[in-house]
C-alpha cells in the first residue's frame, strides 16, 4: 500500500441534527469508522491495539445527510516511539440526488469534490493486559510509513497559554 487511504463511510439518519446537517460530534464517528476499516495496522482485541489521545477538527462546510457515502481520506503525518498522528479529510463527490438543490453558482460537476472537514488524531499503541503504552513494532512503522503524508494544514492554530 502506498499513499493515503480512501475509505467510503456511510452516514446514518441519526447522525443528522435539527438543522439537517451531520452533527459535529458525529464527525468523530466518521473518523473512527475510517480508522477501523482502513488503517492497515494489526489489532489483537483485548491484547494490543491503539488508543486515541487527541482529536482536532476544523469544519469547513456543512455536511447534509445523504444516502451516498462520504470519503474519509487518511494518512500518517508523524510516527514516534509509541504513538503516531493521522491526518484526514472528509469529502463528498459531486452532488447527491438526495440533497436539496443548490443555488446555480454553488453547483458542482459530478467529478468535483467538496471537503467538509479536515482533522488530525494522535494515537498511542497500547498493551491492554498491562494497561500501558507499548512501542510500535517494525511492521507497524512500515505500514504507517506506507501511508505517510504532510501535516494537516488548519486555517487557525490554537495557542496554549
Amino acid at each position: 500500500m502506498s499513499g493515503p487511504v480512501h475509505v467510503p463511510v456511510a452516514l446514518r439518519w441519526s447522525d443528522m441534527d435539527a438543522y439537517g446537517h451531520i452533527n459535529n460530534t458525529d464527525y468523530l464517528r466518521l473518523l473512527e469508522q475510517a480508522r477501523v476499516e482502513g488503517l492497515p495496522l494489526h489489532r489483537d482485541p483485548g491484547v494490543t491495539g491503539f488508543l486515541v489521545v487527541r482529536n482536532e477538527i476544523e469544519y469547513l462546510r456543512p455536511l447534509a445527510y445523504r444516502s451516498a457515502p462520504v470519503t474519509v481520506t487518511m494518512w500518517c503525518t508523524s510516527v514516534g516511539g509509541a504513538g503516531f498522528d493521522l491526518g484526514y479529510s472528509i469529502a463528498t463527490q459531486g452532488n447527491d440526488p438526495d440533497e436539496a438543490p443548490q443555488l446555480p453558482d454553488q453547483r458542482q460537476s459530478a467529478d468535483q469534490q467538496t471537503v467538509h472537514a479536515v482533522a488530525a488524531t494522535t494515537l498511542v499503541a497500547y498493551d491492554f493486559p498491562t494497561q500501558r503504552p507499548r512501542r510500535l513494532t517494525a511492521d507497524e512503522r512500515a505500514e504507517l510509513d506506507a501511508i505517510a503524508g504532510p501535516a494537516v494544514s488548519f486555517r487557525r492554530r490554537a495557542t496554549t497559554p
